[in-house]
């Protein structure tokens, strides 16, 4: 009888303590970083510009005699956007051929002789400067040969300049010369756009650079479409005054059109704890998270602000106490509610 009444009041004493300890343990809900973890986007104005935006000029003097393309019209890479006046170029031309071919008929001449001096010579019928002669002629003809070949070059190249072509997949912006003017070497006589070579540029925040580097999603967003971008480069200069650089995005499918402007749009890769999530204890803000003996742990974040979320490494099952937090300290026991 006594040692059944020994063992209820020891009972008993394990149920009170126990009792007593539950009692003193905070109860809390938890979360995983995984859970609560946002990934903040970031948004900057943007602008779709092409590679190329050219006036094209003219490089002989002549008249605009046909002008087969409208603003608006989309010009693929070698096809004629202008005809100037080239009957002067072709009579050039041709008399630079005429002359070619006198020096030639010369040239000939200047052989046969020098072959027939060549057979005096062997003959002793002339001297040694009247040979020397014969080969200075031949030498000269070929340099004044050589010359109008040039000329005939330089022809044909005026010649070909009166068709002004495409050097890109176009789209004519400006028709600056009309039909009829007389244009000179430097007058602009039309102004294209490249339609197939065109980027995204956007000015960026020092502090957003090393988030855009690590992205993988890139958005250019106009007010009618979407288009997914990739990052191309992000200029090595740095603008003192504003505070940033320039970041250039090429097209992963279809180009926006030119002169675009819209949002570029990332979704930074790394974690960032909500700011509503951060407590604050003394001077420092942090975290409390459950550690293995059930107890609260707080951490502090480094650089964190009220207000605003910050980016963490800790790892994803890490568990942060979400209710309760405000009523324990570093080390209280808690209870998962």
């Amino acid at each position: 009888m006594m040692l059944i009444l020994k063992t209820l009041v020891l009972l008993t004493t394990l149920f009170i303590t126990n009792s007593a300890t539950a009692s003193d343990a905070v109860r809390v809900t938890s979360q995983s970083l995984d859970e609560l973890a946002i990934f903040p986007v970031t948004n900057v104005p943007a602008t779709a510009v092409s590679m190329n935006d050219s006036k094209i000029s003219a490089e002989v003097r002549a008249t605009v005699n046909v002008f087969p393309v409208l603003v608006g019209d989309i010009a693929e890479r070698g096809e004629i956007l202008i005809q100037l006046e080239n009957k002067t170029y072709k009579l050039n031309l041709q008399r630079a051929e005429a002359a070619l071919r006198g020096i030639d008929s010369r040239l000939s001449l200047a052989k046969y002789q020098l072959d027939q001096a060549n057979t005096l010579f062997k003959e002793k019928a002339i001297s040694d400067e009247q040979l020397e002669q014969r080969k200075s002629g031949v030498t000269a003809i070929n340099a004044e040969l050589d010359a109008q070949k040039v000329v005939i070059a330089m022809a044909k190249r005026d010649l070909k300049k009166c068709t002004v072509k495409a050097p890109f997949k176009a789209i004519v912006v400006e028709r600056i010369a009309q039909v009829g003017e007389l244009a000179s070497p430097g007058s602009p006589l039309i102004r294209i756009v490249d339609a197939s070579r065109i980027e995204v540029t956007a000015k960026i925040q020092a502090m957003d650079i090393q988030s855009l580097k690590q992205t993988k999603h890139l958005q250019f967003i106009t007010h009618d479409t979407t288009h997914d971008i990739q990052l191309r480069t992000i200029t090595p200069v740095f603008d003192p005054i504003q505070r940033n650089r320039e970041a250039r995005f090429v097209f992963k499918k279809q180009n926006a059109l030119s002169g675009a402007t819209g949002t570029l749009t990332w979704k930074q890769s790394q974690k960032y704890i909500p700011a509503n999530m951060l407590t604050r204890r003394g001077n420092t803000l942090g975290i409390f998270i459950i550690n293995d003996q059930n107890q609260a742990e707080f951490i502090n974040i480094k650089g964190a602000q009220e207000g605003r979320p910050i980016a963490t490494n800790l790892p994803g099952k890490t568990r942060l106490i979400v209710n309760g937090r405000f009523a324990i300290q570093n080390g209280t026991s808690v209870t998962i509610d």
